[in-house]
């Protein structure tokens, strides 16, 4: 079994990576936890402007990915840490991608590496919250093709 941890660095993302985790070891599972950086063409949605990204801009994507990938680890090593190591045999990793929409990313790499369970955290937005911001969750649970488990903060 393979499990999917979507990690966004907000309290209940936190929180989602550290019972995620302790999911996978109830379940004899391997772990890879995910961390999306937005795109720099993400505020560009609908008008293909990639072509106007400066090589600054994408020197500074490259800043945030490296920072994100540091942060991941981290979090990984506090979890372990705290919860021990996974059931002999099984390896926990990290990955940091770039996308324009992180609930597909967090889609399509489930679907191309065969996870069979995706873990993400939920923020509790309110209806009118998800009209307008669209919801990385909502989109997770509604459209992946494994199983999701979203993360409610107690």
């Amino acid at each position: 079994m393979k499990m999917l941890i979507a990690v966004d660095f907000s309290p209940v993302g936190r929180e989602a990576a550290f019972n995620g985790y302790r999911y996978a070891q109830q379940l004899g599972a391997d772990v890879t936890f995910l961390h999306i950086v937005p795109a720099m063409a993400t505020p560009l949605e609908g008008y293909n402007m990639h072509f106007y990204i400066t090589p600054e801009a994408r020197s500074t994507e490259e800043k945030v990915k490296a920072a994100a990938a540091k942060e991941i680890n981290t979090l990984a090593d506090e979890i372990k840490e705290k919860y021990g190591a996974l059931p002999d045999g099984h390896k926990c990793g990290v990955s940091v991608n770039v996308a324009d929409n992180p609930g597909s990313e967090i889609i399509r790499v489930a679907d191309s590496d065969g996870y069979s369970i995706i873990v993400i955290g939920n923020k509790g937005y309110t209806t009118l919250e998800r009209m307008i911001l669209g919801s990385t969750a909502l989109k997770v649970v509604n459209q992946a093709k494994c199983s999701v488990l979203l993360y409610r903060h107690q």
